[in-house]
């Protein structure tokens, strides 16, 4: 087995990690493993560092979006990857194997578990199909899991259906928001996107047929008089504010339609308002779901076909796994409509 080397977090809420050796670990049945070539840094990984959430075993290794080579491949999955395959794929802190890390995505060796990988067409590049994973991930579990907002998704033949329903996405050029305004689009619903103004460009370019400024003072109006006489299918907030909750119960209840909100923040159940249900993706385990089969279907032929955009664009932070502090430092400060990477 070759040589392993991870980003350890050494304590919970430690300032910084090290680099050192890690275990290599062979693939059960549906998995594989990949030798890394890019990884990206997300606000859960600033979350489990700088604010002690989810992770309580500790060393721990860290990361969720991971891009690079196939190097080990278990029988089940012989007939669809083989080694040299390049991939993406949707990795894991909160999931380990006989106690190790090995589904983190800050290690140069990482197991992948279907069905969230994706083979990576020839001309893209590591560093920028791996803004997409978790993104997907996300947005799938809010948008798609019959515990959230239960819509139906894309369809792989590439047809845009027009359903005639409209989805409120707050957050849009979020790296969430940005995959989650592409597949409810290519699922055929109407999106109306909320950004920041300078971003609203970028939101269109993904699909939403209008994006709203999310500093306007009228915005919460604006949004109530666009939406008047559509079948709302309700909202999904993409990104970690109570204020921006607050608004999307206020523009479900006065728009008379669906009054469901789908969160990407945890506990957000209890902060509904005006008779407006919040439901949290936490609810659903995308990848043991028929939507994650189905989601990550479809992101592989809409890959292949170019269908979707690998956004928001990356920005590389540097090369190496000393590398991934810096890039948590510098989210932790604040980035807007694009993923920080770093190549491996």
């Amino acid at each position: 087995m070759p040589p392993n080397r991870a980003s350890w977090l050494m304590a919970k809420q430690a300032l910084n990690s090290i680099v050192d050796v890690a275990p290599y670990t062979i693939p059960s049945a549906n998995e594989l493993v990949i030798k890394t070539k890019a990884v990206a840094v997300n606000p859960a990984d600033v979350g489990i560092q700088k604010l002690g959430i989810l992770l309580n075993d500790y060393p721990a290794i860290l990361g969720c979006d991971v891009a690079g080579d196939v190097v080990e491949v278990h029988p089940t999955l012989a007939e669809v990857y083989t080694p040299g395959d390049r991939v993406i794929g949707a990795a894991s802190p909160l999931k380990r194997k006989d106690g190790k890390y090995c589904y983190s995505a800050f290690q140069e060796y990482v197991v992948l578990k279907t069905p969230s990988i994706a083979k990576i067409p020839n001309g893209v590049a590591y560093e920028d199909a791996v803004v997409l994973p978790l993104g997907i991930n996300t947005a799938a579990s809010c948008l798609f899991a019959e515990s959230t907002l239960g819509l139906e998704v894309p369809s792989i033949d590439g047809l845009r259906s027009r359903r005639g329903k409209t989805l409120l996405v707050w957050g849009a050029s979020s790296s969430v928001g940005a995959c989650g305004v592409q597949m409810a689009t290519h699922a055929g619903y109407e999106v109306v996107g909320v950004a920041s103004k300078r971003n609203h460009e970028m939101v269109k370019g993904l699909g939403a047929s209008v994006c709203f400024d999310q500093s306007d003072s009228t915005l919460v109006d604006d949004i109530v008089t666009y939406l008047s006489g559509k079948e709302v299918v309700g909202a999904y907030g993409a990104i970690a504010s109570d204020s921006a909750l607050n608004a999307m119960c206020e523009i479900l209840d006065r728009c008379g339609g669906r009054k469901l909100v789908a969160s990407v923040i945890p506990g957000a159940e209890q902060k509904a308002t005006k008779g407006v249900q919040i439901v949290t993706n936490f609810t659903s385990d995308i990848g043991k779901s028929e939507v994650g089969k189905a989601i990550w279907k479809w992101l592989t032929i809409a890959m292949a076909e170019d269908w979707i955009k690998y956004m928001p664009q990356s920005e590389v932070v540097g090369e190496g796994l000393q590398r991934i502090q810096e890039a948590i430092d510098l989210l932790a400060e604040g980035v807007s409509a694009k993923k920080l990477v770093v190549s491996i």
